[in-house]
C-alpha cells in the first residue's frame, strides 16, 4: 500500500485506497502550517477551535472527535470466518492524520498535554476540559477577570481584544454574555479619557451592539490622537513665538531694569558737542 504523504500546499492531500470513485475511501491530510494558521496558545483556544471547526466541518470530518463516526470493528466475518476490516484501517489512519493536525496546530507549551493521546478525538476532550471546563468556578473566574479588565496603555484594539476573547471564553462555557453586559463592561475599563462618550454609550435611549461601540471607540481614539497633535503644535508655536519677541531681551540686558550710567550719558553729550565745534 502507498505510504501517505503530507500535502505541501494549501488544499488538503487526498490518497484514494481504492478506485478514484470509491471517494468514501480517501484519506484527507491537513496541512496545519497553511490550512490552521493560528496554534493553539493559553489565551486564544476560542478563536483555534472557530478555526478547526470549520476546517471539520469543511470536510466532513467532525465525526471523528465528537464521537459520531466510532472507530469500526477490527475484523469481519467473510465466509463464517473472522477477516481483517479494510473500513477499520481506513479509519485509524484518517484518524492519526487529524491527530497530527491536532498536534501540529498547538504551541510547544501545550502539546505535552495531549501528547500521550491516542486519537484524535481523545486529543480533542483533553484540550476541551483543559480550556472549557463549565464548572461554576471557572464561569466566575472568567467573570471576575472581564470585571477587573482596563484598557491603561494599551491601545483601545488591543483592549476590546482581551474583552472579546474572554467573553467568547464565557460562551464555551455555556455563559455567553448579551450585548448590553458586554457593552457595559467595555466602557467601565476604558478609563477617563473616555468618559464623554461612555455617559453617552450608556445613555438607555442609545442601545448599541459591541461591534458598533468598537467603530465608535476607534473613531474616537483617532479624534483624541488629533487633538493631542493640534494641541502640541500650538503649545511648540507658542514656545517659539516667546522665544523670538524676547530673543537677546534678558534682565541682564534690560535698559528699563538697568539704564546707561551717568559717566556714559556725559560722555555721549561731550561727544556730541565736540562734534559740533
Amino acid at each position: 500500500m502507498e505510504k501517505e504523504k503530507p500535502a505541501n500546499n494549501s488544499p488538503p492531500h487526498i490518497a484514494s485506497t481504492s478506485s478514484p470513485q470509491n471517494t468514501s475511501t480517501d484519506l484527507i491530510s491537513i496541512n496545519a502550517t497553511a490550512q490552521l494558521p493560528l496554534k493553539l496558545t493559553h489565551l486564544n483556544y476560542p478563536s483555534w477551535r472557530a478555526q478547526f471547526n470549520a476546517l471539520l466541518f469543511g470536510y466532513d470530518l467532525m465525526g471523528f472527535v465528537d464521537g459520531s463516526k466510532s472507530c469500526p470493528p477490527s475484523t469481519i466475518m467473510n465466509d463464517g470466518k473472522p477477516t481483517p476490516n479494510p473500513d477499520f484501517a481506513l479509519w485509524v489512519r484518517q484518524d492519526q492524520l487529524l491527530l497530527h493536525a491536532i498536534i501540529a496546530s498547538t504551541s510547544e507549551n501545550i502539546m505535552s498535554f495531549i501528547a500521550s493521546a491516542k486519537t484524535s478525538r481523545e486529543a480533542w476532550q483533553k484540550l476541551a476540559h483543559l480550556y472549557a471546563n463549565k464548572s461554576r468556578s471557572r464561569v466566575m473566574s472568567l467573570k471576575d477577570r472581564l470585571s477587573s479588565l482596563s484598557r491603561g496603555t494599551k491601545s483601545v484594539s488591543e483592549y476590546l481584544q482581551l474583552i472579546k476573547t474572554t467573553a467568547d471564553e464565557l460562551a464555551i462555557v455555556d455563559s455567553p454574555l448579551d450585548d448590553i453586559d458586554l457593552v457595559i463592561y467595555t466602557l467601565n475599563g476604558l478609563g477617563p479619557e473616555f468618559k464623554e462618550i461612555s455617559a453617552a454609550m450608556k445613555a438607555p435611549e442609545n442601545p448599541i451592539t459591541f461591534e458598533e461601540l468598537y467603530d465608535k471607540l476607534i473613531d474616537y481614539e483617532n479624534f483624541l490622537k488629533k487633538e493631542e497633535m493640534s494641541h502640541d503644535a500650538t503649545v511648540l508655536t507658542a514656545n517659539f513665538t516667546r522665544r523670538s519677541n524676547g530673543q537677546g531681551h534678558t534682565a541682564k540686558k534690560c535698559y528699563k531694569l538697568h539704564p546707561p550710567s551717568e559717566p556714559m550719558v556725559n560722555f555721549t553729550s561731550s561727544n556730541r558737542l565736540a562734534a559740533q565745534d
